[in-house]
């Protein structure tokens, strides 16, 4: 009971709201704090989202709970395995449980859930941001006419910048970032090896962000700039235009 009560609260946290109790008012509500729901909002420029994109936050909140319910019930097991194991020792050699013994298995099972829910919170919050910031794109491309808009990444290039977001993201000069279309671009979990990005970003903590390319313009020595009202940057980077 103890240790359901406190994934519950991690559970909120990170969410912002708890997939089971989606049918009840206020689901947007947005309760203080960062949570998956408020970056969710804020990549859509903090407009109301649509009902199709209330039904992709819906998705993600349901998928990342159940990564949280998983770990929540493996630690949960783990310490009731633990502490049983003690206890049968314990009646075997005629001596008790001892309250510091309970205490560092369910420390040490804790401290494991710690990790774990870290590296969820990281997955599933650069998810939900890349896959908003393509949401947000796709209505932007809509509202102008533009069937297959073209994106790119903008990307942080330092010393920990990864070789698979150089590869995804930028051209070999290691400058112009690459552009793809809305069309090309994978929604599902990113695997080391694909040849296109994923709305979904290309790995946990992953700090480039999509951006829409408007018609006209492109780059020049890495920076956006306005080409020309007929320049397509998707054609000219793959020697069609």
């Amino acid at each position: 009971s103890h240790i359901d009560k406190m994934f519950d609260i991690l559970a909120y946290k990170l969410l912002g709201r708890i997939p089971k109790l989606q049918n009840k008012p206020h689901l947007f509500d947005i309760f203080g704090g960062i949570t998956l729901a408020s970056i969710f909002v804020q990549a859509l420029n903090n407009r109301d989202p649509n009902q199709f994109e209330r039904d992709a936050l819906r998705s993600i909140l349901t998928s990342s709970h159940g990564y949280i319910e998983s770990l929540k019930n493996k630690t949960s097991s783990n310490v009731v395995e633990g502490i049983d194991a003690l206890v049968k020792e314990a009646k075997a050699k005629g001596t008790h449980v001892t309250k510091e013994q309970v205490n560092e298995i369910f420390s040490g099972e804790m401290t494991k859930a710690k990790g774990h829910m870290k590296l969820i919170a990281e997955a599933e919050t650069t998810k939900t941001r890349g896959v908003a910031h393509t949401m947000e794109i796709a209505s932007n491309g809509e509202k102008f006419g533009i069937d297959d808009p073209s994106l790119f990444w903008v990307v942080v290039r330092d010393n920990v910048t990864c070789v698979e977001c150089m590869k995804i993201h930028m051209m070999p000069d290691g400058i112009t970032p690459r552009v793809w279309k809305l069309s090309e671009i994978s929604h599902s979990y990113h695997k080391r090896g694909d040849d296109r990005p994923s709305s979904c970003s290309l790995h946990p903590g992953c700090r480039c962000t999509p951006q829409q390319l408007p018609p006209g313009w492109g780059f020049k020595g890495g920076y956006i700039s306005f080409i020309s009202l007929d320049h397509d940057e998707w054609k000219s980077q793959r020697g069609e235009d």
